[in-house]
């Protein structure tokens, strides 16, 4: 019988954790039907069928590091009397995966990877997270067959909590189920639980932080609903001092704290914070004709990338890395700008490739793609490559004033975005107290936290980055064109 192998999931990816398999044993699957989900260091890939047959034998199991090349999977061809059932077989994936008998009507993959010359092995079609057309269909997937819209780890949370991901009313984009969602109906408040699975989720729980008093100045106009604090499912146990949960470490958050380690422990970092005084820039971005008009909306994200890119090209140091083995600093010819946005997975950092090419309104279409991918966690292995230099937009969250952002592998600075505000501002005069005098007015003011590696880069040359990326935000035309 033929066996399966893990595909190739991505350039320099060698392992996942399985996190999900659609199909059990003995169950019908057919060609191009996701049937199970693997989870890298960069993203969640659902891969697909590359055969129609009957499930054997799995060789592994969810929660499991499998390794390119490891089998899989044993199939046979399917009997005259083991062909796809009428009406979907006897258990239906409540969840979203294969019905028993019955693969899900899914998307067209996007990508095709060998498995290898072992006799009987063929080409998987892998995907990352959930495809876009799959995401878009609106139904339902349980008894019917039909497709609940949610990331694979939104589906492992619902299973371990014992939740049925057809009684809960989406609040993502297409009616998409998120990991709130399911949190949601394990507490209590959305769709059923089952009676242990809500009541142990209830005792994990904290509440969430009380709102900022009214009328603080300095208050968002906007912000983002704090969410409950609950704890991941995981192994009940006690120390000393009273009960605890122990919580297996995800393939992504692995990766996140080698990488913070590696890079804290071997880049001396230095960190420059400043202000850079951002009212002109929102009244020009404000000013920008509307969107109800046929124009896009510019986002502040959108200049400061804008800003960032063309400091870059000014000062290529710091577009640069320090190769520790060789004792040579690499300049590179490219600037591709990487963002840092919050997933159901953890941090991510998609690229802006060639960022100090494109206006700010092709930056901007560039981060529309980002946040529609973030949503739908569609974030591929190659989207999270190449960066050369990272912006972590703190402030987004309500975040804080100064921090110190650690820098990425591979990189030799990373700018941190803090929370802009309204703020008593001193404007005019001179050290000197000749010409006009000073005066304090209202001002939007935008703190911004410049980790560099101290190695590449002296504090002088950090000073002057610095300073050109706050002149560019405080001269906004400059950024226009």
């Amino acid at each position: 019988m033929p066996d399966f192998k893990l595909p190739d999931l991505g350039e320099g990816v060698h392992e996942g954790q399985i996190i999900r398999l659609h199909a059990k044993v003995g169950d019908f699957v057919r060609e191009d039907a996701p049937f199970m989900e693997v989870e890298t260091d960069k993203a969640a890939v659902e891969i697909r069928a590359p055969f129609t047959g009957v499930i054997e034998q799995w060789h592994v199991k969810e929660g499991q590091l499998a390794h390119v090349g490891d089998v899989m999977v044993t199939w046979r061809k399917a009997s005259g009397g083991e062909r796809e059932p009428a009406h979907g077989g006897a258990e239906a994936r409540a969840s979203g995966g294969i019905a028993a008998g019955r693969p899900v009507a899914g998307a067209v993959a996007r990508g095709t990877a060998a498995t290898g010359d072992v006799p009987g092995s063929e080409t998987a079609m892998i995907e990352p997270r959930v495809s876009s057309s799959m995401a878009s269909h609106g139904g339902r997937e349980g008894i019917s067959g039909r497709h609940v819209p949610a990331s694979p780890a939104t589906r492992k949370l619902a299973r371990e909590l014992g939740i049925d991901l057809n009684a809960i009313q989406g609040s993502g984009p297409n009616g998409r189920v998120t990991r709130e969602d399911v949190e949601r109906a394990a507490a209590g408040s959305g769709a059923p639980a089952s009676t242990e699975a809500a009541t142990a989720q209830a005792t994990w729980s904290r509440p969430a932080r009380p709102p900022s008093p009214q009328g603080r100045v300095g208050a968002p106009t906007s912000s983002i609903a704090p969410a409950a604090m609950t704890i991941p499912p995981g192994d009940d146990a006690a120390d000393a001092h009273g009960p605890i949960r122990i919580v297996p470490v995800s393939q992504a958050r692995k990766t996140i704290a080698a990488n913070m380690t590696q890079s804290w422990t071997t880049i001396p970092h230095v960190t420059d914070s400043d202000d850079a005084d951002v009212t002109d820039l929102e009244a020009l971005r404000k000013g920008y004709p509307s969107p109800a008009n046929g124009h896009r909306k510019l986002t502040m994200l959108a200049f400061i990338v804008r800003a960032v890119a063309q400091a870059l090209s000014r000062h290529p140091v710091f577009n640069a890395v320090f190769d520790a083995e060789k004792q040579a600093i690499v300049y590179r010819r490219y600037i591709h700008v990487a963002v840092g946005v919050h997933t159901e997975r953890g941090l991510v950092a998609p690229v802006i490739r060639d960022a100090d090419r494109l206006s700010v309104i092709q930056i901007a279409d560039a981060l529309d793609a980002i946040i529609e991918k973030a949503r739908a966690a569609s974030f591929s292995v190659a989207d999270t490559r190449g960066g050369t230099y990272t912006i972590s937009n703190a402030g987004a969250f309500g975040g804080s004033h100064y921090s110190t952002p650690i820098i990425a592998p591979g990189q030799c600075a990373v700018l941190a975005v803090g929370r802009t505000r309204w703020m008593p501002w001193v404007v005019g005069g001179s050290p000197s107290g000749a010409g006009v005098p000073p005066v304090i007015q209202p001002r939007f003011i935008m703190p911004l936290s410049h980790s560099f590696d101290h190695r590449i880069a002296d504090g002088g040359q950090e000073i002057a980055f610095l300073q050109d990326i706050i002149g560019q935000l405080e001269n906004p035309a400059r950024l226009m064109y």
